[in-house]
């Protein structure tokens, strides 16, 4: 049975191989199969499916075109509204990814899928709109930054531009964006609202651990005179252990921790799909009614909860995101540069990554349609603002589907399939609670960290922009910040640099970690130790050869011997 239905697949991949459709997606030259193809977008799919769950929570917090009665941003009626925007992002995610993947597949020919970046969309949420609204830049206004900022990204597309840009940009920077944004979002993935609430606020501290549950949370209370009534505002996330206690006591955030940690374990086994495993176990767990981790608990808000939960299938409308846009682009300035940057660099280094992996660089570091691809990413981003979303990615998820076989862009039209199909689910993608997506946060945020390895350490100009970048933008909580603080560094310190060289101050030269004093020293110690343990090495090496001289003598009179008594 087995070997009859792997024929029957044989016959099919070799048949559209053959076909119109196989050529056009060049499968023979790139020595893959329809099968394959398939394979690879179902993993693709599975390991960046979180997107589905994550980027609506995070950018319906924006408070997206909701308008707070009286300025209350904390009333009951601003909270139905932004629960409906959160719905309905969840269409828009999907549907916008499933434009991007199938853009990416037919122009650029590459496994590579895409959707609203993460790192992009809590900086548009938290750094640009603001949380519920409070930012500097209206919604409508960030949205017609994001089309402008794909138009942008598609002329440097088309015009090649964007080697040329690369080249600009310092490398401390350069490799610090990526991990800044990882600590970005770990950053989330430990709160309350999008993740597992370990940390909390704290009035001394800012932060401090938290995890503590309901009954023992003391919410944290600021007195405004734009508050609504009696001037007190009460916000739903910002709360403290200190007064009740019960630290690290919550059952939500350990039922987070072990879909945490289950991630972890199927990634370590090279099971693409761990994030999603990881949130569909939380998830599961937390549908069940009367528990202490339940998503559904019995009150107005959780009945309200469930009573949508048991549609399964519904297609939310977008009426309240669509085509969203406005003609004042007054302080958008700074977040439309930001967008740019990142998006940038994200598809750059993502699909110079992927195509390296794929052995189709060539010698100048361009891939076969390079400038389609680039073109793909840039109108996926256009597309998506209509839709409300914050830019369109290239995704390092896809390395998934890269590992699994993957080679051209029917992997991406797959994805986009399975995109296509979780349109008509919202009900159950609005049903995933807070702390099983917060794992795949942290996750994400630390695979994002590996681009560290490479940056020049023992540099001080190179470690300490570096660290600027990184570090502003979780304790900002901004992206831009964190990048115009790594320029801003980096400049003062040339100028430091050259300046000092002028009056004939020379930088000292450093090559390497040797340079350093501290660790020369150590350096230097550790070389005399392997250079005595060679030394002692060789010692019983030659005095095992003498030995072996010593037993092949002996031997050699010993075979002498009975040739003499013969005789």
């Amino acid at each position: 049975m087995y070997q009859q239905i792997k024929n029957s697949v044989n016959k099919l991949d070799a048949r559209f191989n053959d076909s119109r459709a196989g050529k056009f997606f060049a499968l023979e030259e790139r020595g893959s199969k329809l099968s394959t193809e398939l394979s690879a977008g179902t993993a693709t799919f599975l390991t960046m499916a979180y997107i589905l769950a994550v980027n609506p929570r995070i950018l319906a917090e924006s408070g997206g075109p909701c308008v707070p009665p009286d300025g209350d941003i904390f009333s009951p009626d601003y909270e139905t509204c932004m629960e409906e925007v959160k719905r309905q992002y969840i269409t828009s995610t999907a549907i916008g990814s499933m434009i991007g993947c199938l853009l990416m597949g037919l122009l650029g020919n590459l496994p590579i899928a895409l959707a609203p970046g993460m790192g992009m969309n809590a900086y548009f949420t938290y750094s640009v709109v603001g949380w519920r609204g409070t930012g500097m830049v209206p919604y409508e206004t960030a949205l017609t930054a994001i089309l402008i900022e794909g138009a942008i990204f598609l002329v440097l597309a088309l015009t090649g531009v964007r080697f040329a840009l690369a080249k600009l940009i310092p490398e401390p920077i350069r490799l610090a964006t990526a991990p800044g944004i990882g600590a970005f979002l770990a950053h989330l993935g430990f709160q309350t609202a999008e993740g597992l609430g370990i940390v909390v606020s704290d009035i001394a501290t800012a932060v401090t651990l938290g995890a503590c549950p309901p009954d023992k949370r003391t919410p944290i209370v600021a007195y405004d005179d734009a508050c609504a009534q009696a001037g007190v505002c009460v916000t739903s996330d910002a709360y403290t252990c200190d007064v009740l206690g019960g630290r690290m006591t919550s059952a939500t955030t350990w039922l987070g921790i072990v879909g945490l940690l289950l991630m972890v374990t199927m990634l370590a086994y090279k099971k693409s799909s761990g994030i999603i495993a990881g949130i569909l176990f939380v998830t599961f767990v937390s549908w069940f009614r009367n528990t202490a981790v339940t998503y559904f608990p019995d009150t107005p808000e959780g009945d309200a909860r469930f009573d949508y939960f048991r549609q399964v299938v519904a297609v939310e409308p977008m009426d309240m995101i669509l085509v969203k846009y406005s003609n004042d682009l007054q302080g958008a300035a700074v977040a439309l540069l930001t967008f740019l940057y990142v998006d940038f660099m994200d598809t750059t280094g993502t699909l110079l990554g992927l195509v390296s992996h794929m052995g189709l660089l060539d010698e100048n570091g361009d891939f076969p349609r390079s400038r389609a691809s680039f073109s793909a990413d840039a109108i996926a981003t256009m597309v998506g603002s209509i839709f409300g979303l914050s830019p369109v990615t290239s995704y390092i998820e896809s390395a998934a589907g890269v590992e699994a076989g993957g080679r051209t862009g029917l992997t991406a039209v797959f994805a986009a399939f399975y995109f296509a199909l979780a349109v008509f689910f919202a009900p159950i993608f609005a049903s995933i609670p807070p702390w099983a997506t917060g794992g795949s946060l942290i996750l994400v945020g630390a695979l994002m960290c590996r681009s560290l390895a490479r940056v020049q350490w023992h540099k001080v100009d190179h470690a300490v922009t570096a660290f600027v970048t990184i570090m502003l933008m979780p304790l900002t909580y901004s992206i831009a910040y964190g990048i115009i603080g790594g320029f801003f560094c980096w400049i003062v310190l040339q100028i430091i640099f050259q300046s000092l060289a002028l009056v004939g101050i020379k930088l000292p030269h450093t090559d390497g970690l040797a340079d350093d004093e501290v660790l020369k020293h150590s350096v230097d110690e550790t070389h005399r130790d392997v250079t005595i343990h060679d030394a002692a090495h060789s010692k019983h090496e030659k005095l095992v050869d003498d030995n072996l001289e010593e037993v092949e003598k002996t031997n050699s009179m010993d075979d002498d011997t009975p040739k003499i008594e013969s005789a």
